[in-house]
């Protein structure tokens, strides 16, 4: 433990001054300063202490070395303040004061004048300034060459001639700067390459985001087409339509995780991408895991056996992309594991560490391939490969558990199986005074989330949609869906700015990615230009979530491609229905725009409340009331006001969306766990009313695939 602050004593020493603003050679050399500062600073002190107790020693020592203290802790203060060529000089200076007291006064006779030499040739590490390092040079030469000729301290001609000590001079310090500029060039090139690997990498991802996109619009146009096997029912034909149907479905949920795989590799190189690590009990994922997995090895007549540490084992984790990371990993060792084969999980502890380990008796890894198989998209040649895969599983997986501190590592044989290995760092037992999977306590605050479908018959002036897609089979496609309602139609944001102008819009569906103007700069100026108009978007489900905060919620929607038909349907007529109930609202109580504008901030930090706390199962809007110090009444009509929803609907809301979050990021959650972590206890009644918000249940996409 007193190593550790030590250590960490010295690193924050080191790292004086340095900031993300600096370059990155400047960086260095600013650590390097403050590393030479502190050792330099410790051997003064010691000396500084041999001087003063030994008593038979002059008091001319302690002068010299007292000087380069109080140096030292200047220089030290200007590198805070980023004074760093300032800092330079002063540490070089008090070098040549040092060496001069020392020479001439303090240890005369010891032939300390050499050190002159390496003064300008150390100055090469800190700056590239001719006028300086000249300077020095100059100087040195001169604090080497005068003294001995004033001063009777060495015979006549010890050191040679001023004409052979400045050749010297010359030789040691051009020789150093020609292997110093030869590096220099070096790091420039590697530099330039590492740029152009990145921008290459940057390249890459926009490219697979961009395709994955594009796959998109075709997979749900493939999956409108499936749906009209539904005509069938009834039919002498019904049965056929229905396998056909399912087949059919299930290869496109594959073509789809394909997808998403890629794109989540992809979205780990953005700048914003974080984990939300939190203690969790890691013996309950191991159980998850035997239970989701037993029945696909039983298929495959694979043994499948679970090992655990008996005691608890936490670890710190973002127990989405965990769970995603280990089921990569287990998929693949099932993948690879013949009939009558054997996969083991373990669960230990070793030295503060929590060790998962994944072993199978597969056809192995040759070792020349041990160390590429983390490369993204890269497969291993054998028979199992060569009938498909994407290569991502394990790439996603390594930069999952890197991303919590952990490792991955892996050893294999050919023809005798392979053993993944994870160590993550152990952490405290989470503080918790209940388990939410024995709470009992039923649902008694909780309001309907039913709303009043709207059917056809029920439009009395048919509501107008504008839809908003480069594509025009997608375009011909949600027109089709939506033949109840007046379309109206834009290829782009700038065209549906122009129609948004000239129409009255009580509806828009957007694409996100589109020429011209993409769907999120189009929502920005359609909020910019004060339009109320609700909008639901058709994205990719890993498009940048905190880039979907700009929709509102309860009004604003945004649906995954593919989407169920019966899905959009829903979205759109509670999104309505929500959007009427608050224009009623604002319009009865005479709310504002002041008003609404002033609530805004006010909204968000209930959501950011309501959203940590709904795992709780007992929470309603007296918690809210308590919490920001309000009435029921001032809150229900800010939150009327703001989406159309009751406090109670607002609670349910939120829950159902975390739930959604939930879902996307982690398809194989199950639903009991998915129910409890948004305050249900009762998957039946969780499923009910999800599907009421979002019009398809939630495991309903999973169980096709």
């Amino acid at each position: 433990m007193f190593y550790k602050k030590i250590a960490k004593l010295y690193n924050n020493l080191t790292n004086i001054g340095v900031t993300d603003k600096l370059s990155k050679l400047e960086r260095k050399r600013v650590r390097l300063l403050n590393i030479f500062i502190s050792n330099w600073f410790l051997i003064e002190l010691v000396l500084i202490s041999e001087d003063i107790f030994n008593k038979g020693t002059s008091s001319l020592p302690v002068f010299i070395h007292s000087g380069s203290i109080i140096g030292l802790v200047v220089t030290l203060f200007l590198q805070f303040k980023h004074k760093f060529q300032a800092a330079r000089i002063l540490f070089f200076s008090l070098i040549l004061y040092s060496n001069f007291m020392f020479c001439n006064f303090a240890e005369r006779g010891g032939y300390i004048e050499y050190f002159y030499i390496v003064v300008p040739v150390f100055l090469l590490l800190f700056t590239n300034n001719k006028y300086l390092l000249y300077s020095v040079f100059i100087i040195s030469y001169l604090l080497f060459v005068i003294p001995i000729h004033i001063f009777p301290i060495y015979p006549k001609g010890t050191f040679g001639s001023p004409i052979l000590i400045l050749v010297q001079f010359i030789i040691f310090f051009f020789l150093v700067q020609y292997f110093k500029n030869v590096n220099t060039k070096s790091e420039e090139i590697l530099e330039n390459q590492r740029k152009q690997l990145e921008e290459l990498n940057e390249f890459q991802s926009q490219f697979f985001i961009n395709v994955s996109h594009e796959i998109r619009t075709p997979l749900t146009l493939i999956k409108g087409e499936i749906d009209q096997l539904e005509l069938l029912k009834g039919s002498a034909y019904e049965k056929e339509g229905f396998d056909i149907k399912n087949r059919l479905n299930k290869q496109v949920n594959k073509i789809k995780n394909i997808v998403d795989d890629v794109l989540d590799l992809a979205k780990m190189k953005e700048a914003n991408f974080k984990i939300s690590p939190t203690p969790y009990l890691i013996n309950k994922l191991i159980d998850k895991l035997y239970t989701s997995f037993e029945p696909l090895c039983n298929q495959k007549e694979i043994v499948f056996t679970v090992k655990k540490e008996k005691n608890e084992c936490w670890v710190s984790s973002d127990i989405i992309f965990l769970e995603r990371a280990l089921n990569n990993i287990i998929l693949n060792a099932i993948k690879y594991t013949p009939k009558k084969g054997n996969i083991t999980v373990s669960l230990n502890k070793l030295n503060e560490q929590i060790i998962i380990s994944i072993k199978d008796s597969g056809i192995g890894i040759a070792k020349e391939d041990i160390n590429l198989i983390y490369n993204r998209f890269y497969q291993v040649k054998n028979d199992i490969n060569k009938a498909g895969g994407s290569g991502v599983g394990l790439a996603f997986s390594k930069e999952i558990i890197e991303l919590h501190q952990g490792k991955l590592i892996v050893e294999s044989e050919l023809r005798k199986g392979s053993t993944f290995t994870i160590m993550l760092p152990q952490t405290s037992k989470i503080n918790t005074k209940e388990n939410l999977e024995e709470i009992t306590v039923q649902h008694t605050y909780e309001e309907s989330f039913t709303h009043k479908k709207v059917t056809s018959s029920e439009i009395t002036k048919p509501y107008a949609i504008l839809i908003v897609d480069d594509n025009f089979e997608m375009r011909a496609y949600l027109k089709k869906i939506l033949n109840q309602y007046t379309c109206f139609e834009a290829e782009n944001g700038k065209e549906a700015l122009d129609v948004l102008s000239n129409e009255r819009i009580d509806f828009m569906v957007t694409d996100y990615m589109m020429p011209v103007m993409d769907g999120l700069t189009l929502i920005e100026k359609i909020k910019e230009q004060e339009i109320y108009v609700p909008i639901l978007m058709l994205t990719a489900r890993t498009d940048s979530t905190s880039k979907l905060n700009v929709l509102r919620l309860g009004i604003d929607d945004y649906v995954n491609k593919p989407f169920e038909k019966e899905e959009l349907l829903i979205r759109i007529q509670n999104a309505l229905h929500n959007n009427a109930n608050r224009a009623q609202f604002i319009e009865r109580n005479n709310i504002s725009k002041k008003e609404l504008d002033q609530n805004n901030h006010w909204i968000i930090d209930i959501q950011k409340f309501v959203y940590k706390q709904c795992s709780n199962p007992k929470m309603t809007q007296d918690d809210i009331v308590a919490y920001f110090s309000t009435s029921r009444s001032s809150l229900n009509r800010k939150i009327k006001a703001k989406t159309g929803l009751t406090p109670n609907q607002f609670i349910t809301e939120i829950k159902l969306q975390k739930a959604r979050d939930l879902l996307e990021q982690n398809p194989t959650i199950l639903l009991k766990t998915l129910a409890l972590e948004v305050g249900y206890l009762h998957t039946t009644h969780f499923s009910k009313i999800y599907k009421q918000r979002f019009g398809v249940l939630p495991m309903a996409k999973n169980n096709q695939v």
